[in-house]
């Protein structure tokens, strides 16, 4: 899926279960367009107006917290698919291949996310920490809107931090495979390696070592 094709999906998501519109009522389609602006502008306040008309005109109750809402949501949840689609390359696998359902913003939960985290297969660690590989199923799992990434509910201020394979091996994760990169060593590979540790054994082969002396451009404290 691509960022345009998420922005869509997420926008319907957000309309369907915030202001529970059907498919052929117009002011689905207005305000979906609406939303999609507004992710591409700051002018919340303006979005904000927009759909309170739309759904005015369309006959519809006008909830001021619930448009609030729709837009806090749709925002938070592309801005966490832009981080959950860019973020996972090979690298940044190998170096943290697991996250942290922590909390990232001070809001009331109304979610018991330890025991939804169990509920749904995940594993309790050291210190009631909640910590999962990357492509785990539980990121999917435990969301009200059935994406891997978050806000994984309602005014929620739960997020994830990214844990090294260090520190979730410490805290006794396990990971499905070792994905660290193996450098394949051939037959012939180890028959040089060996030739040039006799020559350095016996003299017939030295190292030289260059050293070059720059100036530091580090400020000093």
């Amino acid at each position: 899926m691509n960022e345009s094709a998420a922005k869509e999906q997420i926008a319907y998501t957000i309309i369907d279960v915030l202001l529970c519109l059907k498919p052929q009522d117009k002011a689905r389609q207005q305000i979906f367009q609406i939303l999609l602006s507004e992710g591409t502008s700051p002018n919340t306040a303006t979005a904000r107006c927009m759909i309170k008309d739309v759904l005015r005109d369309n006959g519809h109750e006008v909830d001021h917290e619930k448009i609030q809402l729709c837009i806090d949501t749709f925002r938070g949840l592309t801005n966490g698919f832009a981080r959950w689609f860019h973020e996972p390359s090979k690298d940044y696998k190998e170096q943290y291949p697991a996250r942290e359902l922590t909390k990232v913003l001070e809001v009331s939960e109304t979610v018991n996310w330890i025991e939804r985290w169990q509920n749904c297969g995940g594993k309790i660690y050291s210190s009631d920490r909640m910590v999962a590989p990357i492509d785990d199923p539980i990121w999917l799992r435990i969301s009200d809107f059935g994406f891997p990434f978050p806000p994984f509910a309602l005014n929620s201020g739960m997020g994830w931090e990214a844990v090294s394979r260090e520190e979730f091996l410490d805290l006794g994760g396990q990971l499905a495979e070792d994905t660290r990169p193996k450098i394949p060593i051939s037959k012939h590979d180890l028959e040089v390696l060996q030739q040039m540790k006799a020559a350095l054994d016996s003299g017939d082969l030295k190292f030289r070592v260059k050293v070059e002396i720059v100036k530091d451009e580090q400020p000093r404290e």
